[in-house]
């Protein structure tokens, strides 16, 4: 038995489970969600039970989560599944159907606006990851990652303006379901 192993990965996720799992939770469903946090532990396990040092446990644990959470991704599209959960991302009742499209619209310009990178690096700093936890999540320097948010708020000012019509509601409806991957609207 493993008795400090126990208690680092209790303590782990004590502090990190809701997170990782609202992170899943962003890729789709909900039920492979929970699925994959507990993978992403086992494997923490595995690796710290082998002896590796984790320097940042953290950026460690978003890292293997997403790279675990894209595999399964791949192996649906190439086996093109449709999952019985696929109705989980309908929009809730707590707008309108109008405000749904309009939060849905402007979600997808900005998404476009976006690089892989700078999405990449906008979901883990709304997950709360600092930039250093962000540059070794994404293999890069913690500079760059200053750069790329620097560049995705530019875009984002751009956004608020041609927005400005719509309100900032929209704007701030279509972002939380950018970074949360949710339809979860409430009126602000």
């Amino acid at each position: 038995m493993h008795p400090e192993l126990d208690v680092e990965i209790a303590r782990l996720h004590n502090v990190h489970g809701a997170f990782l799992l609202r992170y899943a939770e962003s890729f789709g469903n909900p039920e492979l969600a929970r699925d994959a946090v507990q993978e992403v532990f086992l494997r923490y396990f595995m690796e710290r039970r082998y002896g590796r040092v984790i320097e940042s446990p953290r950026a460690w644990l978003y890292q293997v989560l997403r790279n675990h959470l894209l595999d399964g991704l791949r192996s649906s599209a190439a086996n093109r599944q449709a999952g019985p959960d696929a109705l989980d991302t309908l929009p809730a009742r707590q707008c309108t159907p109008e405000e749904v499209v309009g939060h849905f619209e402007t979600a997808h310009q900005i998404r476009a606006s976006l690089t892989a990178r700078e999405w990449k690096c906008l979901r883990l700093r709304a997950e709360g990851l600092s930039y250093l936890e962000i540059a070794d999540a994404m293999q890069i320097r913690s500079g760059t990652v200053g750069a790329l948010l620097a560049r995705i708020q530019t875009k984002l000012e751009k956004s608020a303006i041609s927005s400005a019509k719509k309100g900032l509601p929209e704007l701030a409806g279509a972002l939380r379901y950018l970074v949360r991957g949710n339809w979860a609207y409430t009126s602000i």
